[in-house]
């Protein structure tokens, strides 16, 4: 090691102070509103079914527990659950981290769990499961591994698990069971053997451990019945012979036979009957003769022996029909509107001895009754009289009455009713949105003696949670769980800074969305760059970079899809850099990364999939580097990292699954470094950061789980770092891995904390938790933001803890020293603060007010920063890494050098980059410094910071030069470092 003396480090700064920029400390700013207004913000609840029309009728109930999907924007929308009181209406846990969403559907009840489908922004749409707990909300299997999800569809309940229709990306769409566990979620058979997809639908569970659904084969999409294994998954009954499809659908359980609609070709769409042999599968009636069918409607639950329906004989129009399961039993119940138009007969609920359902007559659609004779079936009452119709709408039972949404007419809007039968015991039980406007009640659901719904109270808290004993008074808000008012935001994103700019994708004032913005750190620098539109991508997948000192980002103009661009701060200068998938598809570059004085990312060209390519910015140097799966497979590397002279990143490959790959640039030397899950699973790297030449990141292997990892390229130094969460059913499943100067920190949890953030040196006992922020289970959910975002041995972090903490936290990796930045810093921006870049000491990112609402914010804490910037120039491409110039200490000059030629690092004050012998001159040799001879093919170097506050503030920038001896020629340099001396 070299050790530059103090004298010189003196006269270096005492020379400079006179003539460097200073970053002053200071509070945080507002650059711009990009947009401005105000709108009451919804938690846009959802049933969680996917389809939220007459099929999404309910929230789903778990014993004296609802759950249901909404926003409580902070986490976008994730599964939420209730007892039906304000403190047990809660969030069970933020799966996707972030404002995005975890997009739930299919909410199934089984047992005491509930199943759904969910990406955590990791794994694609998969198959999860809840106990109500954070801990024990999990994700059953990975069925098709990556990003893309089998993308799970109709969930229901079959045995003491579920039974769904998945595409695990070999087979299709085809038929999978789960109990609850990895080993036991297994596909039942191939219905059309190879890539072609069965398409199972309709799945209906039918006594034990049977189940009837619709699916393709080589007789058409017909009926076929399961009891969960390969040899018992057979065709019910070829209705319509031959390839022709029957279609059928709509199963409803009479007892020892099950009713059905299909046609047959002969009859068109009719009603059905089976009792699960293919002898015992017949039409049931043909209730309109001939080949138009009777237009059958959705099958209700059993009432009285029988299932009611709507249909048509060709004569009554579609009316109010009913089946015990035999021919005679399927009868017309009443010709409720005389003639051909028909009632349409709908939302049929069952309270006691009747059946309420919605019908037309000529006074419009109102709320009915029957108790399954024609006399019995009549009109409960005329809520809006005249030709305008009420229209009845989520109709549930509520002890012995039906409380149900719809409008009167007579200006109170959509609003809950109730009714107890009897006309006068029709009423609106409260006007929620006051005088005209429409609450709109939707989803009741029974919890307990109470019914639970969304409505809308307009004015006050807007879309939310409520419940209804059927009284006005005990009619009331359940939960706010939204209770903001916003303005609607530019929603800044992938900051990355160039130079004297830091550019981010912004929602502006054109309209087009997404724009390209930059900011100088001030007011009158904050502007709109070009009307391109960047693609977005989460904080650990850059789709920005810099190279070649310009902007390189992912954006579509319209005319080519979303390709590779690139810019230099002007509308001019922005530009396309190669139509990689020439025309309007889109090969959406992303994974940005400079590497070897190039630049490194995933794209897909149509042809061979989602591929390695590397540009040196021109359109004939844009080219395709490594088919790592071969064909039109899709390899989709991704979370580059770049540690000690190596490219790292996470890639497909079909023998393998999705493992860590290495790359010195070439083809051939890209490579496998491990196959860390054996046996073709993927262990899924995620968060790749480089941090002392070596590269970290989170990774899956059975015996331990999900936990962090860490690699130096070869097979032998590729290791787990440490079993945060012990056993291999646990995941402490590290994010947002971010490299400061004493640590790798990122989120993590072991179980008792909840994730929390920690930090690693890359040892078992440097592998600690920092601080439980949120005390319990749940955790604070750190979300760090972006890998270049450190102040030195500070990082900044997004924490979930309540709406009335700061959110925006600041960590120097001890607990004492883990704070909300409002606490010390009067920064009062927060909600889901998670995009970031530093530029010249201060950190520019994404800040939410209640005045503002989300727009592009700059901070200077005055903490010291030493930001890497620019490439090297080969062919040795040597580097140059610093820790942060700490006022009174000492940092560490690291890098790999020019074999073992001398080279000096060079200091000087902030100038603009120049060519000099074929490399980028970032410091201006002519007149910079010299702070420490170097040489070796790793060096080390130290440089003692002034403890005085004459330096604190400076901006300086450095870079190593070295010579080729015993020639002074070729010269190489390194890439440039900017200091900021702070605290």
């Amino acid at each position: 090691m070299i050790v530059v003396t103090r004298c010189i480090v003196w006269c270096c700064f005492a020379i400079l102070s006179g003539i460097s920029t200073r970053v002053v400390a200071q509070a945080s700013t507002l650059l711009a509103d990009i947009r401005a207004a105000r709108i009451p913000d919804d938690s846009r609840i959802a049933t969680g079914r996917g389809y939220q029309g007459l099929g999404g009728r309910d929230f789903v109930t778990v014993g004296s527990t609802v759950y249901f999907v909404a926003s409580d924007g902070v986490t976008g929308q994730e599964l939420w659950k209730s007892d039906g009181t304000t403190n047990g209406t809660v969030l069970v846990r933020d799966i996707h981290r972030g404002p995005n969403g975890s997009f739930i559907r299919e909410l199934t009840a089984v047992g005491s769990s509930v199943y759904f489908v969910a990406t955590d922004g990791f794994h694609g749409d998969e198959l999860w499961k809840s106990d109500g707990t954070a801990a024990g909300t999990v994700l059953v299997k990975d069925i098709q591994p990556g990003t893309s999800g089998s993308l799970p569809m109709e969930v229901v309940e079959f045995g003491s698990g579920v039974a769904f229709a998945a595409d695990d990306g070999v087979h299709g769409y085809e038929l999978w069971v789960s109990d609850g566990t990895d080993a036991g979620t297994f596909l039942v058979r191939d219905l059309i053997p190879g890539a072609n997809a069965g398409r199972p639908s309709s799945i209906y569970p039918w006594k034990a451990n049977t189940m009837l659904f619709t699916a393709y084969s080589t007789v058409g999409r017909e009926a076929w019945i399961s009891d969960g294994t390969t040899a018992g998954t057979r065709v019910l009954h070829d209705i319509y012979p031959g390839t022709f499809s029957s279609a059928p659908s709509g199963f409803q359980s009479l007892g020892n036979v099950v009713a059905f609609v299909a046609q047959d070709g002969v009859h068109g769409e009719e009603p059905w009957v089976t009792d699960g042999t293919s002898s015992g599968t017949k039409l049931l009636r043909d209730v309109n003769p001939g080949v138009l069918g009777s237009r059958v409607g959705r099958l209700s639950s059993l009432f009285r022996g029988s299932v009611y329906f709507k249909a048509t004989d060709g004569v009554n129009g579609e009316e109010l029909w009913k089946t015990d399961g035999t021919a005679s039993g399927t009868v017309l119940v009443k010709d409720i509107a005389t003639g051909m138009y028909g009632s349409l007969p709908d939302w049929f609920t069952i309270v006691g001895s009747t059946l309420y359902f919605s019908a037309a007559d000529a006074g419009g659609t109102e709320l009915w009754k029957t108790d399954g004779t024609t006399n019995g079936t009549v009109l409960v009452k005329d809520i809006r009289p005249g030709l305008e119709s009420s229209r009845p709408e989520f109709l549930v039972r509520s002890g012995s009455l039906v409380l149900f949404a719809c409008d009167d007419g007579g200006g109170l809007g959509r609003e809950l009713f109730v009714s107890d039968g009897t006309a006068a015991g029709t009423r609106v039980v409260t006007d929620i949105a006051p005088g005209a406007s429409n609450s709109a009640p939707s989803f009741l659901t029974a919890l307990g003696s109470k019914v639970v719904f969304r409505a809308d109270d307009i004015s006050g808290v807007g879309e939310e949670l409520f419940e209804t004993d059927g009284t006005t008074a005990g009619t009331q808000l359940l939960k706010d769980i939204d209770p903001m008012y916003t303005t609607p935001s530019s929603s800044p994103q992938d900051f990355v800074t160039v130079g004297d700019w830091t550019f981010f994708a912004a929602d502006g004032v054109v309209g087009f969305g997404n724009e390209l913005w930059k900011t100088d750190g001030t007011r009158a620098g904050t502007s709109l760059v070009a009307t391109v539109v960047p693609i977005h991508n989460s904080n650990e997948r850059p789709t920005a970079a810099r190279y070649a000192n310009e902007l390189y980002f992912c954006a579509s103009d319209s005319t080519h899809g979303y390709e590779l661009w690139k810019s230099d701060g002007t509308a001019a200068g922005t530009r396309l850099v190669k139509d990689i998938r020439p025309g309007t598809a889109s090969s959406t570059p992303t994974d940005l990364t400079v590497y070897n004085g190039k630049l490194y990312f995933a794209a897909d060209d149509g042809v061979t999939g989602c591929e390695l390519w590397v540009s040196d910015g021109t359109d004939a140097g844009t080219v395709l580097l490594k088919d790592i799966l071969p064909g039109i497979g899709f390899s989709c590397p991704s979370h580059f990292c770049v540690a000690d002279g190596l490219l790292f990143l996470s890639a497909t490959d079909s023998n393998v699954g999705r493992e860590l790959y290495r790359c010195d640039g070439t083809a051939a030397g890209t490579v496998l470094v491990q196959d860390i899950q054996p046996g073709g699973r993927s262990s899924d790297q995620e968060g790749l950061v480089a941090w002392r030449g070596k590269c970290y990141f989170g990774a899956l292997r059975g015996d331990v789980g999900r936990e962090l990892w860490v690699s130096d390229g070869t097979s032998a130094g590729t290791t787990f770092v440490k079993d945060i969460n012990p056993g291999q059913d646990n995941h402490s499943a590290p994010k947002f891995l971010v490299a400061a100067d004493d640590a790798v920190y990122f989120s993590a949890d072991d179980g008792l904390h909840g994730p929390e953030l920690w930090k690693s040196d890359g040892t078992v006992t440097g592998t600690v938790l920092v601080k439980d922020v949120l005390p319990g289970v749940s955790g604070s959910n750190p979300i760090l933001l972006p890998r270049l975002v450190t102040f030195g041995n500070h990082v900044v972090f997004h924490a979930s803890i309540s709406r009335d903490t700061p959110d925006l936290w600041v960590s120097d990796g001890s607990e004492a020293g883990t704070i909300p930045v409002a606490e010390t810093y009067d920064l009062s921006v927060g909600t889901m603060t998670q995009y970031g870049a530093i530029r010249s000491g201060q950190l520019i990112f994404n800040g939410f007010t209640p005045v503002e609402g989300r727009e592009v914010h700059a901070w200077t804490p005055g903490f010291a920063t030493s930001n890497v910037f620019g490439e090297g120039c080969g062919p040795a491409f040597p580097t140059l890494e610093t820790t942060a110039p700490v006022l009174g200490g000492v940092s560490r000059l690291s890098g790999r050098g020019h074999g073992n030629h001398p080279g000096v690092v060079l200091l000087n004050q902030p100038t603009k980059p120049a060519p000099l012998l074929g490399c980028n001159d970032y410091v201006d040799v002519a007149t910079a410094i010299v702070a420490a001879p170097v040489a070796g093919v790793r060096y080390q170097s130290t440089i003692s910071i002034p403890n005085t506050t004459n330096v604190l503030g400076m901006r300086l920038f450095l870079q190593a030069w070295f010579v080729t001896v015993p020639g002074l020629f070729p010269l190489q340099a390194t890439n440039g470092v900017e200091w900021v001396v702070g605290q």
